[in-house]
């Protein structure tokens, strides 16, 4: 999204309002707007009820009406509107106990976690902003809303939340908030794993990552965290990162490689619930950095190495070995490459089958096929039916197997 975005959410603000209701722009898609970055998603806060917004939109979707929040289609775009409100209570330290629903946009803003979230926007331009949110935007400072124990006590998720704003926006630390975040860090062990692994996905991948990863060393944050509270190598080695990672499997690729190759890849993942395909692509990444500490940056690594990693690839060499390779590299080998997949291969598991007749079908007819495959990539097999069947008889003759 983009600024030219909030022309068509304005339209919905205006309905809001022609229906008697009072409606603003919130949230972060505020502050990135004034601090001239990409807008994600457009949040939208009003004095409508759930109900009653359902009576001036088609297209409602009742994500979280117990909370005030439904999500209104418009125009093929989504927008989440929350109607105003207080919290009171958070014994899950995350949910409100009680939500009563306010006319007022100030009591919306005053139950949010930092000032730069914490500033609403009108349909005409005009911002509201209480907590003096625009002031600390340009002082690079991250401040919560009212007495900063109180929000991390609501939400602890909001600890996170500022080491990763931090890394993310280059900002400091305001001196009170940064006093009761570490005076409440041990609220983190009350965070679910996944919530914790959204934020630390983000931290690592922000362009201010040594910055953060300092506050979250000084704060004692991984002392609280999953393997890390066992293992002070892997905080230690965490505080020598300066650049950011792609995504938090390559942290964990990292710190296998650098560090501790005993907690293996899937138990990382398996700890912070990665998905199984992030699981695949770390045991890649580690194996191909490895081939590459090994031979250098083969063609044979290149062709095992997918386009969607190449990214992150490059940057766990350079965090890893120190190692500089750029894109451009991996591509000129990859375009001087015989064969992109196993599939373009002239001979196939069944040609293989009929070559051996007399043999079982077992772990041997991979095998072969990779030693094909890898002969092709590295020139020393042409990639031609009758030539890749002489090479094979020859390195294993029928009567030998």
């Amino acid at each position: 999204m983009n600024k030219d975005d909030f022309e068509l959410a304005k339209e919905v603000i205006q309905k809001i309002q022609r229906a008697g209701f009072q409606a603003y722009f919130v949230g972060g898609a505020v502050r990135d707007y004034l601090l001239n970055q990409p807008i994600n998603d457009i949040d939208i806060a009003t004095s409508a009820t759930p109900k009653e917004i359902q009576t001036i939109f088609e297209q409602v979707i009742p994500v979280g009406i117990e909370h005030g929040t439904v999500i209104v289609r418009y125009l093929n775009q989504s927008y989440e509107v929350t109607t105003f409100r207080s919290e009171k209570g958070y014994s899950d330290f995350r949910h409100p106990d009680q939500v009563e629903f306010v006319q007022s946009i100030y009591l919306d803003l005053s139950r949010r976690d930092f000032t730069m979230n914490a500033i609403a926007l009108t349909s005409e331009g005009l911002f509201i902003d209480p907590f003096a949110g625009q002031e600390d935007l340009n002082n690079k400072l991250i401040r919560a809303v009212g007495k900063p124990v109180q929000r991390f006590h609501e939400d602890p998720l909001r600890i996170l939340r500022a080491i990763r704003f931090v890394s993310q926006l280059n900002f400091e630390l305001d001196r009170l908030t940064w006093h009761d975040m570490k005076a409440t860090i041990a609220l983190i062990e009350k965070l679910s794993i996944e919530r914790v692994t959204i934020e630390l996905d983000k931290l690592f991948s922000g362009q201010a990552v040594q910055k953060a990863i300092w506050y979250g060393y000084q704060s004692d944050l991984f002392k609280y965290l999953p393997i890390f509270k066992d293992n002070i190598n892997l905080t230690n080695q965490l505080l020598v990162i300066e650049k950011p990672f792609n995504q938090l499997v390559d942290v964990f690729s990292y710190l296998y490689l650098s560090v501790d190759r005993t907690i293996t890849i899937k138990q990382w993942c398996k700890t912070y619930r990665l998905a199984n395909k992030e699981l695949k692509k770390g045991e890649l990444l580690v194996e191909l950095v490895d081939q590459y500490e090994r031979d250098g940056l083969t063609p044979w690594l290149v062709y095992r190495l997918p386009e969607t990693l190449i990214n992150s690839f490059i940057q766990l060499v350079e965090h890893f070995l120190g190692h500089s390779i750029s894109k451009k590299q991996i591509i000129e080998i990859d375009h001087q490459l015989p064969i992109k997949n196993r599939q373009e291969i002239q001979l196939n598991g069944y040609d293989l089958v009929a070559l051996y007749p007399n043999r079982p079908k077992g772990e041997w007819l991979k095998k072969y096929l990779q030693d094909i495959e890898r002969g092709i990539i590295e020139n020393k097999l042409i990639n031609d039916k009758d030539r890749i069947k002489e090479w094979l008889l020859s390195c294993h003759p029928p009567e030998k197997n």
